[in-house]
This record gives structure tokens, sequence and C-alpha cells, in this order.
């Protein structure tokens, strides 16, 4: 394993989102979602247009289940507004959450604006020892705003 990642097996959150991007291309990630004890992910992207995908990614990194989600004009537009903004992408973002909890692995974690419009990648870790940590990281600046 490489020094910068994860102990455990908590890069496969990260290793799905590549696979759901490969097979999407010019996609970004809004969540990835852990399902059946991380062997089966998750992933929804979104296109420039804003058209958002659901796959499903295994943990060989073979990707199925795809269909596109039927938004309307305005959640296209939100979401065209929200993959715009982000200066950290989903694996930099990771990242920054495994900095702040280094036992943990994420089992969610998703795009999106929060309160006073702020853009965070919000994450949900799980420990080793069952414990939930909240964790929030500003996608403009990288800074952690949460953890708890």
């Amino acid at each position: 394993m490489a020094p910068s990642e994860p102990p455990d097996g908590t890069a496969a959150g990260e290793r799905a989102s590549t696979a759901a991007m490969d097979a999407v291309k010019g996609s970004k990630v809004l969540s990835v979602q852990s399902n059946n004890g991380g062997r089966l992910w998750e992933v929804q992207l979104a296109g420039p247009d804003g058209t958002e995908r659901l796959l499903e990614v295994d943990d060989s990194g073979k990707v199925s289940g795809a269909r596109v989600k039927d938004t309307g004009e305005g959640e296209k537009a939100r979401v065209m507004g929200i993959n715009r903004d982000p200066r950290l992408t989903f694996e930099d973002a990771a990242a920054k959450v495994y900095s702040a909890v280094p036992e943990g692995r994420i089992t969610h974690m998703s795009l999106d604006r929060y309160g006073d419009n702020a853009l965070v990648w919000d994450a949900d870790v799980l420990t080793s020892e069952g414990a939930w940590h909240g964790v929030k990281v500003d996608a403009r600046t990288g800074a952690v705003t949460r953890n708890g």
C-alpha cells in the first residue's frame, strides 16, 4: 500500500468514483455511497449539462446499473452551478477527510450547498471501532469545517 493511501481498503470509494467517471466521460462526482459492506458503491455523477447519472460499481471496479436521473431544468441548473464551483475534487476532499479521521473509512460523501450557500463535501466516516464521524470539507478552500 502506498504511504498516502488510507488503511484497510478505505480507498474503495475513490476507486469506484474513478471507474464511474471513466464510464461517463466529462462527468464529475456528486456523491458516493457504500452499500453491502463496501462491496458495492452507488456513484452519482453530473455531466456538464447538469444531467445526473446513477451508477453501481462493485469492488472489482465493474460498472453496472447506469441510469439517468430524471430531473427538471431547475435541478439541472442547480447541479451545473454546484459542479462549476468546487476547487476540490472528490479525491482531494477524501484525502482531507482521511487526514481528519485517519482510522476511518468513508461510507458516504456528497457535494452540496449548505446553510449560508457554502459549497461543502459532506462525509460520513466510520472507524473500525464503530464510531461515526460527520466531516465537512469546504469545497473551495479545503478547510475541514466540521468533524464530529
